[in-house]
């Protein structure tokens, strides 16, 4: 009888611990950010992060198949494009190549074109061209947002540990604010 209510003793403290954790994890960030008003500097730890160039001026809601959004610095352009494939990829374009940043993973062959679109609820959905979703952002809410957009932003990133490079970002914007950062890559 004592052992079954030792385990059961402790296993009640173990779970109120794990729940505990978990909603920490949720309160608590990760990474301090420190954003100086009317800067575009902005430190995330020993990270330093400097905004060097925004796609624009108008950031679509909707990218149909082979449209991209394109943002040009230093001899580079960053394009997020919309492939026949159904694939959403970030390329970095330079003179003579062209690499891949980042992409959605959703090549197929079978369904035909898509669209990327940013969702009135929130969320960035890729949809085939039978309006099935093969992709989102995983951000809806639940409220209205007003004029739902994304965009592309180019950083300088450096740090203390880290050799200098950038970062891009596509960021999911409306009810006219920066709402979600749906990709992040660091490159060199």
């Amino acid at each position: 009888m004592k052992l079954k209510l030792m385990t059961f003793l402790s296993l009640s403290m173990l779970l109120a611990s794990c729940a505990q954790d978990e909603t920490r994890d949720e309160v608590m960030p990760t990474e301090k950010q420190t954003v100086v008003k009317g800067n575009t500097t902005s430190r995330i730890g020993l990270t330093t992060l400097k905004l060097l160039k925004e796609s624009g001026p108008i950031h679509p809601q909707v990218l149909n198949t082979e449209q991209s959004l394109v943002l040009e610095h230093d001899n580079n352009v960053y394009r997020l494009i919309m492939q026949n494939d159904n694939n959403l990829v970030l390329y970095r374009e330079r003179q003579g190549y062209r690499t891949v940043l980042w992409h959605s993973n959703t090549h197929r062959t079978d369904v035909g074109g898509s669209r990327l679109v940013a969702q009135t609820d929130g969320n960035l959905v890729i949809y085939t061209n039978n309006n099935i979703p093969i992709w989102n952002s995983n951000t809806a809410v639940n409220y209205y947002v007003n004029n739902p957009h994304f965009k592309l932003q180019l950083y300088s990133r450096a740090g203390a540990a880290i050799p200098t490079g950038y970062r891009i970002k596509v960021i999911l914007g409306g009810n006219n604010e920066e709402r979600n950062d749906i990709i992040v890559e660091d490159f060199y």
